[in-house]
């Protein structure tokens, strides 16, 4: 990880999003201090969880805006979301979700907590599996609502781009939907990749290694900005994450993606 690393201190940063190496971002296990949140579906979370953790699932960070287009909730609104559920922007977050089979749950969550300016936000690599696989404890409890937190924001708004940066865009466009998606029409311009691709065989994401290798033999060297791209932005909000764990330096998130792109008139390119 020597080239990425190098690079990332060369390069351009996003403004106050600083990546950080990846064992600092991508945990196997708990830290005590650290707020845990569960990313996976409410049906999921009652079926059983890690002690204490919170439950946040995409859905609830995401809708359609005053134009019909799919889109992140306004800060406020998010902000107030995590709030209620008893997370504070002050104090470390650790996020887990469903890996492969979840549709980017955690990592769109990891999104959010860095869009709105959250500074220290890890992920639980295997996920619930994973910590299943450890042995760790079960809770099937719901105590109810936590005690309201305060969650001040500070937006960054260099991991949002909109429709006319991605037109514009001079760096990497990743496609990370389906292969039938893909092939069904895309960015023009773009290079693809299943956000899948991300994980080994077990569900585990791949070594740093392995993906950086996978990102450089699409053009993503660890200095040339990238955009990632899905459907609705909530796959390449789980790009975005493993993007900024090996410490890539200038990486958004189309919110609103694919769907955005044709509302708003986007070409279509085919392979």
């Amino acid at each position: 990880m020597i080239g990425w690393l190098f690079l990332a201190g060369c390069g351009t940063f996003i403004e106050g999003v600083v990546p950080g190496a990846w064992e600092t971002v991508v945990v196997s296990s708990v830290p005590a201090s650290a707020q845990v949140v569960d990313a996976r579906d409410a049906e999921s979370y009652a079926n059983g969880h890690i002690p204490g953790a919170a439950n946040v699932h995409w859905t609830e960070l995401t809708g359609l805006n005053d134009e019909g287009l799919w889109d992140a909730l306004p800060p406020d609104a998010l902000a107030d979301l995590l709030a209620e559920r008893g997370l504070s922007a002050d104090e470390p977050v650790v996020i887990y979700g469903s890996g492969p089979e979840g549709y980017g749950d955690d990592g769109n969550l990891y999104w959010t907590l860095k869009y709105l300016g959250h500074s220290d936000v890890q992920v639980l690599d295997g996920g619930w599996l994973g910590y299943l696989a450890t042995g760790g404890q079960i809770s099937t409890r719901s105590d109810g609502p936590p005690p309201r937190a305060t969650f001040a924001t500070s937006v960054q708004e260099a991991v949002w781009a909109s429709t006319m940066a991605v037109e514009d865009w001079e760096g990497v466009i990743l496609d990370v939907r389906s292969e039938a998606e893909w092939l069904d029409g895309h960015i023009p311009g773009a290079v693809w990749m299943e956000w899948t691709d991300v994980f080994d065989e077990g569900g585990v994401l791949r070594s740093p290694a392995s993906l950086e290798a996978l990102f450089t033999g699409m053009g993503i060297d660890g200095e040339t900005p990238v955009v990632v791209y899905c459907a609705g932005g909530i796959r390449a909000g789980h790009t975005f994450m493993v993007l900024d764990a090996l410490g890539q330096p200038a990486v958004s998130n189309y919110v609103g993606s694919w769907a955005r792109w044709t509302a708003e008139g986007g070409e279509r390119a085919y392979p």
